[in-house]
């Protein structure tokens, strides 16, 4: 893994990712939980368990106990384990109850009192009645196997077993509390692997250190129209929704427009040292927000008292025209294919914004490459620059296509449109590296649709 590639994640955003994906988190509890309620309550046999007490005492003609006799009764004790955990004795409670001698074995438990001549003989089972009955038939039996083998008779039975009532397992309580941590813990879990594997733009810091290229401008997220969603059928409808993009325009006082102004106010001081007047806008990808931000740059940098012209070069799916709402019947396209040596261009003038005028795409060619990659298109370029303060080029996505990366070699520089959390790190490299083998000068980028909840702040400064 590469230096720029490593990911970088501070507390305050493992909370905010935490708080963002919650619904995972939820989510895993209560499918571990609920999975470890319906199993045990289900499909887990319940086990129980019966026990009884046995005393070791003295025999009938003892008249007294001595010392040594209790620790002989403490060895006896000992022995009584063994022979209770016997094959001999398994096969008899096989014989009489059916349980199978390794089950047995398995289930049955001999312990002492501590500091006592008591021992317990227990016995589990799925079934409370046939547990009680083992245990019972094990008191009997090690009253005669001790009279037969060890030839004493000094065990008296104080508690016979009784039939269990409650289950010792599952314990549902525990099974389930222990479910619903392990949910918890793996939902935490399955939000941080999401986010290792997102391997995305975040915030303008990574997209500088990926890439090398200065972050000029943060665009926040706003409601705007339905970008990269489905498209409404009716046309008027499909207009209202792209003009919602207009933010600029349409809401001058949203936080979105004061980072369109921002951007214009790092636009210039990026030209300082040269002047830039035509700037190719392009994306990795689709939806990464480049139209978007084309025509909103253009409109605040129209009413900072620039004469812009804005240029729809994408002559795929060309879109400039919906967001400013003019026609699209001639444009680009007719000014390319038109045999006259002399260039007449007559930009749509957008009359309720001063200084903004328009240059549509005009009707799709078969060959958009060749067409941008024209001398016709070099000369164009340059008239525009001799009338205009300003031109904004709107080009299709340098990752899928070669279009914008031709139009950049003949520019004076070009802005790299990121979306955040969307535009996939391995593809804004590859863009990278195709507008630089063109020598495209880069005016920076910018980071659209940014978390403004995640990353603290709408802007980022440029320095």
């Amino acid at each position: 893994m590469e230096k720029d590639d490593i990911l970088e994640i501070d507390i305050r955003e493992m909370v905010y990712l935490l708080l963002k994906k919650w619904y995972l988190i939820v989510l895993c509890f209560v499918l571990a939980a609920g999975s470890a309620f319906v199993v045990t309550q289900f499909y887990i046999k319940p086990i129980y368990k019966a026990e009884t007490t046995l005393f070791l005492g003295k025999e009938k003609d003892q008249v007294s106990l001595s010392f040594a006799d209790i620790q002989v009764n403490n060895q006896l004790v000992v022995d009584y384990r063994e022979i209770l955990q016997s094959r001999r004795v398994a096969e008899i409670i096989n014989q009489k109850f059916g349980v199978g001698i390794s089950e047995f074995q398995n289930n049955v438990n001999v312990k002492t009192v501590k500091d006592s001549r008591l021992f317990s003989i227990s016995y589990e089972d799925t079934d409370p009645k046939r547990a009680a009955d083992v245990v019972n038939e094990l008191a009997s039996v090690i009253q005669k196997m001790a009279d037969e083998i060890i030839q004493v008779k000094n065990i008296k039975v104080i508690d016979t077993a009784k039939i269990p009532e409650n289950p010792i397992k599952p314990n549902k309580k525990m099974n389930v509390g222990a479910a619903g941590l392990f949910g918890l813990v793996l939902g935490v879990g399955l939000i941080f692997l999401l986010e290792l594997i997102d391997h995305t733009f975040k915030k303008p810091e990574e997209v500088e250190r990926t890439l090398g290229i200065n972050v000029i401008g943060t665009i926040p997220e706003f409601e705007g129209g339905k970008r990269g969603k489905k498209k409404a059928k009716d046309e008027k409808e499909l207009q209202e929704q792209y003009l919602k993009n207009l933010i600029v325009h349409n809401n001058p006082k949203a936080t979105s427009a004061e980072a369109f102004r921002e951007l214009r106010t790092n636009l210039y001081y990026s030209s300082v040292d040269r002047e830039i007047k035509t700037i190719v806008v392009t994306s990795p990808t689709l939806g990464d927000g480049k139209t978007v931000t084309a025509v909103n740059l253009a409109v605040t940098l129209a009413r900072s008292g620039k004469k812009v012209l804005v240029i729809d070069a994408d002559l795929r799916k060309p879109k400039v025209h919906h967001y400013f709402g003019v026609k699209n019947k001639e444009g680009l396209t007719n000014i390319l294919t038109d045999s006259k040596e002399d260039i007449k261009v007559k930009p749509t003038e957008k009359s309720d914004i001063s200084n903004l005028y328009i240059i549509t795409s005009g009707p799709i060619p078969p060959n958009p490459a060749e067409m941008l990659n024209s001398n016709r298109m070099k000369k164009l370029l340059e008239k525009m620059k001799e009338e205009y303060d300003i031109i904004i080029i709107d080009t299709p996505p340098v990752g899928q296509v070669t279009d914008a990366a031709i139009v950049a070699g003949i520019t004076d520089g070009v802005m790299l449109v990121l979306a955040s959390g969307q535009t996939r790190i391995e593809m804004a490299k590859r863009a990278t590296k195709s507008l630089e083998s063109v020598k495209a000068r880069f005016v920076g980028a910018v980071l659209t649709k940014l978390d403004t909840e995640r990353t603290g702040y709408y802007s980022y400064k440029y320095e």
